[in-house]
């Protein structure tokens, strides 16, 4: 029996990627006011974030639908299923998935919570297609990537404060003043849940304490891959790059970007 992955689109994935990957995207939606689009196919990222720089109106987002994932499921009647989703204190998704997993009345899908988004996700997906390529089946990638999901932990700096302000994370003041000062919000994804962890003045401090928070980890695992995703900011991926071993990089798509904003950047990688 033949293994099929499917993740949502805040994996971040372009659809090229996932076709020559072999795995199937399922796309999340974000809406400006009435104006609705399906993440990744509707909307490229330039077009969002393009739109997002000059809309009056704060997009949001919606989670998949049950039904969207029982016609996926539907789509692969005879081969083992794993999700993997963004983690489940960021969105329904997963929700979706297992309600569509009882509803299908399949024991051979496997949905998994990534407990993380956007390249701590594809992270994730990509050990499973490692897994997948090697050979094992549905329920063995499941119980092996559920125990290297909890290993993920991802730090984002975002460019700017403008759209926490905007989506009722911030108030207008700090937003302003932080603005003002250059402030750099570094922001940690750990176990499924952002959180703040600090600032720094300039991108490139921000940056740089990142770089050097993550080596001092006692447990930070060298050994396995790191990524990067980023909000129309490949100049400091690239500085990045230059303090880890090359890894894949992912453009951050309309979901992420929505909170995220332009220039916003992220690297992942695991813990032993």
């Amino acid at each position: 029996m033949s293994v099929k992955i499917i993740a949502d689109s805040t994996s971040d994935f372009s659809i090229q990627e996932a076709e020559k990957l072999g795995i199937e995207l399922v796309p999340l939606k974000v809406s400006f006011g009435d104006e609705e689009y399906i993440d990744k196919f509707t909307i490229t990222n330039r077009q969002f974030y393009e739109k997002l720089k000059s809309s009056d109106v704060m997009p949001t987002t919606a989670q998949v639908s049950p039904q969207q994932f029982l016609d996926v499921y539907a789509k692969y009647p005879s081969d083992d299923i794993v999700g993997i989703f963004l983690s489940h204190n960021l969105s329904g998704t997963y929700q979706s998935a297992m309600i569509a997993k009882e509803e299908s009345g399949r024991e051979n899908v496997y949905p998994v919570d990534s407990a993380s988004v956007t390249v701590g996700e594809a992270l994730v997906v990509k050990q499973a297609i490692r897994l997948r390529d090697e050979g094992l089946s549905g329920k063995e990638i499941y119980e092996k990537i559920n125990l290297l999901a909890k290993k993920v932990e991802m730090l984002a700096i975002l460019d700017t404060l403008k759209y926490l302000v905007k989506g009722g994370r911030l108030s207008s003041t700090k937003g302003f003043v932080g603005n003002m000062l250059g402030i750099k919000p570094i922001v940690s994804v750990k176990d499924g849940i952002i959180s703040q962890y600090g600032q720094k003045r300039g991108m490139r401090n921000a940056l740089d304490s990142a770089v050097r928070d993550i080596r001092a980890l006692p447990d930070y695992d060298p050994r396995m891959p790191v990524g990067f995703s980023h909000a129309d900011n490949m100049a400091d991926v690239d500085y990045l790059r230059t303090h880890f071993r090359d890894g894949d990089v992912f453009d951050m798509g309309s979901v992420v970007g929505t909170h995220g904003g332009p220039r916003a950047i992220a690297i992942a990688y695991f813990r032993r």
